[in-house]
């Protein structure tokens, strides 16, 4: 038999079996809600662990299926989805599957984030208020950073914060190398439009530099 998430963290010692008989309790509650995102708002798993084994056991749920948790898809788009994304591979033009989604018209970009935000453990914030700063960017390095559409809320000793436009496994894997062994990383999703023009902002280093 397939090993549950609950179980593979049991294994691991991260949780007690009470702490995940109370967690699915909640999960009856919270109708929708995954395993791992429970957790994590209980404080019991961080955010970086929950992902990590939800990626190294292959427990995350494809975009896909996320969204029609969601109901912002149902079976039949994305089928359709899907199908478009591989008749345009033929083609030579390679897409993922969420712009392909929106190029259908089957939802839009603010329910999608919502559908990314679930996928990854990652909450939305919002930064139309944000100045991003070199020494806050130059954490990551202000090239990479520019490079993969992210901005750097928040860097002290114990933790950074940082607001992604696209996640992938790959970025979140080089964030992780990028910053000191024991240092924690809190990510983000942003709307890429916000933060393209967080990114294009000339580093002002009067402004007030809020996310909300």
């Amino acid at each position: 038999m397939e090993k549950t998430l609950g179980q593979i963290l049991l294994e691991k010692n991260m949780i007690t079996p009470a702490q995940l008989d109370l967690a699915l309790k909640r999960q009856k509650q919270q109708k929708g809600k995954y395993l791992g995102e429970i957790l994590i708002e209980m404080g019991l798993v961080s955010q970086e662990k929950i992902n990590k084994v939800l990626d190294t056991y292959s427990k995350r749920k494809r975009i896909g299926e996320t969204l029609i948790d969601l109901e912002i898809l149902t079976p039949e788009q994305l089928e359709k989805a899907l199908q478009r994304q591989k008749d345009l591979q033929k083609q030579g033009i390679r897409k993922p599957l969420g712009t392909v989604i929106l190029e259908l018209g089957f939802t839009d970009y603010d329910n999608y984030l919502l559908g990314l935000s679930k996928h990854f453990n990652m909450p939305i914030v919002r930064l139309e208020t944000f100045y991003p700063t070199p020494a806050l960017q130059r954490a990551l390095g202000e090239k990479y950073a520019q490079k993969n559409r992210i901005v750097v809320l928040e860097n002290t000793p114990a933790r950074i914060k940082v607001a992604l436009a696209e996640p992938t496994q790959r970025i979140l894997e080089e964030v992780q190398k990028a910053v000191p062994i024991g240092k924690t990383v809190e990510y983000y999703l942003a709307n890429p439009y916000e933060v393209d023009s967080c990114l294009r902002k000339k580093f002002d280093p009067f402004a007030v530099t809020r996310y909300r």
